[in-house]
């Protein structure tokens, strides 16, 4: 059952500085033991088990959680990234709470500060407070919190802070939010009147501009190995929330889909496991090495295999093989990694890792495998591929889309629905010619959109249909033909 694997690893644990089984759903003691795990490590509480690991599970569950989760965001100063997640294991529904180590620490519930020391919750002492603002202090000095010369406000992307804005609210529903400034300020993004390198990186209208190394790079081989050929080169040079979606539109282009249709019911299956892959992303997004100007992020696709590589080694204390079970979720980028789980981008705290085995696992795929080299970390996923042609035999399709495309009638479509366009001629030049329901298969687009992108090819004057309504195919046309043999 969805997420149940999670329960059943903490379960096989004992309760300490990071884990805690409550019975009954008591805001009181949660929200202490919530607060002291913000101010120490991070960790999971979990209601509805007791301290012998009998569950009881919760009635009304799914109600207690928004109750819970309201409570706890409304009450804990200052706000910090809290998942509240409902999950029926075993037949029983228990909730579970996770929270990362907070960045501006002290963090506080009805004025207490509360630390955890191995299984128990205590009030803060004089010592512990002083080295808890120390955190803090230090936290002030980080990457994220430098100050971007040279940027003010008008470079910014004002649409993606108003949207992250709109969720946050909807988070934290008593936030009182004046405008995008004062935003922006609340979450420390802007400090002392200075647009930080974190807020450049999550909203910046160019922020390459400012933050060279923050670009993602994403490539395609022909081959097993990389080298002087490559089938596609893309460089996401956007915000990213810009980017993210820019690159899972393009991988669902490059990786396609399995498409079955049975009587009237059709299914559509992606070649690649989406969750665990997309977890992969965004890990490497938000864990990433900013501080270098040797920082990268490279997804490398081969013909046997999918590479996520990002310049920056594991965090002191986190090993290869911790990532396979539970472990501290330990962050680099604190601010970005908030801003990310606000956006819904990230849904659970501190399970990423475990959920893509899992997914893949569920999907049919090999589980991923971790490596770390010279302070780069890679993640790889074997046997997923993409479904492109070598480049060598591709360029004169290319060419030819985009050549009718900037003379054609269509000029203005985006780079995914260029390279869907591409795809399309592809499938009808390999086979001839193509029926709708191959193109479909092919491209892993929808009987709506694949029909609407050959009639663009139509318009530009590449491809013709032939036959019957219902039996007949699409062909290249002979302008397509021609521009091919050039």
């Amino acid at each position: 059952m969805e997420n149940s694997f999670i329960i059943e690893n903490l379960l096989q644990q004992k309760e300490g500085v990071r884990l805690e089984f409550k019975a009954k759903p008591n805001i009181d003691a949660i929200a202490k033991s919530i607060t002291s795990f913000i101010n120490t490590q991070g960790g999971d509480l979990v209601v509805g088990i007791d301290d012998n690991k009998n569950v009881l599970g919760i009635e009304n569950a799914q109600q207690q959680s928004v109750t819970i989760q309201n409570a706890l965001v409304e009450l804990i100063k200052p706000t910090a990234p809290i998942s509240v997640q409902v999950i029926n294991y075993k037949k029983k529904e228990v909730i579970l709470i996770s929270v990362w180590e907070g960045a501006k620490k002290p963090y506080q519930y009805k004025g207490a500060i509360y630390n955890r020391i191995g299984q128990i919750t205590k009030t803060t002492n004089p010592e512990k407070l002083t080295n808890l603002i120390s955190q803090r202090k230090q936290a002030d000095f980080h990457w994220e919190r430098m100050p971007v010369l040279g940027a003010e406000l008008i470079d910014l992307d004002t649409v993606e802070i108003k949207q992250t804005i709109k969720l946050y609210q909807e988070y934290k529903k008593d936030a009182k939010i004046e405008d995008v400034e004062d935003f922006l300020i609340q979450v420390g993004l802007l400090q002392n009147g200075n647009i930080t390198n974190a807020c450049m990186v999550l909203f910046g209208k160019n922020p390459i501009r400012f933050i060279p190394q923050s670009r993602i790079r994403l490539t395609l081989y022909p081959t097993k190995t990389s080298g002087n050929q490559f089938i596609d080169d893309k460089m996401f040079e956007g915000n990213i929330f810009k980017n993210v979606r820019a690159i899972f539109e393009y991988l669902d282009i490059v990786y396609g889909k399995n498409l079955t249709v049975k009587g009237l019911l059709r299914t559509d299956k992606p070649n690649y496991p989406v969750l665990a892959l997309r977890e992969g992303i965004l890990n490497a997004i938000v864990h990433r090495d900013y501080n270098s100007v040797k920082g990268f992020l490279q997804i490398s696709i081969y013909s046997d295999r999918t590479e996520i590589s990002n310049y920056g080694a594991l965090p002191d204390g986190i090993t290869v093989a911790d990532l396979k079970v539970e472990h501290n979720s330990i962050l680099r980028n604190p601010d970005i990694a908030q801003m990310c789980f606000y956006r819904k981008h990230i849904e659970m705290l501190g399970t990423g890792t475990q959920r893509m085995i899992r997914d893949c696992k569920e999907n049919k795929f090999k589980v991923p495998v971790w490596k770390q080299n010279n302070n780069i970390t890679t993640v790889t996923f074997p046997d997923v591929t993409h479904n492109r042609k070598d480049k060598s035999s591709s360029d004169a399709v290319n060419d030819a889309v985009n050549d009718a495309v900037k003379k054609g009638i269509i000029d203005a479509i985006s780079d995914a629905v260029n390279d869907a366009l591409i795809d399309a001629v592809k499938v009808i030049k390999t086979n001839k010619s193509a029926s709708i329901l191959e193109i479909m298969e092919s491209t892993g687009k929808s009987n709506a959109t694949a029909k609407r992108y050959l009639q663009i090819l139509r318009e530009i004057g590449l491809v013709e249909f032939k036959g019957a309504a219902k039996t007949g195919k699409y062909h290249l046309t002979f302008k397509a033909e021609r521009k091919l043999k050039q």
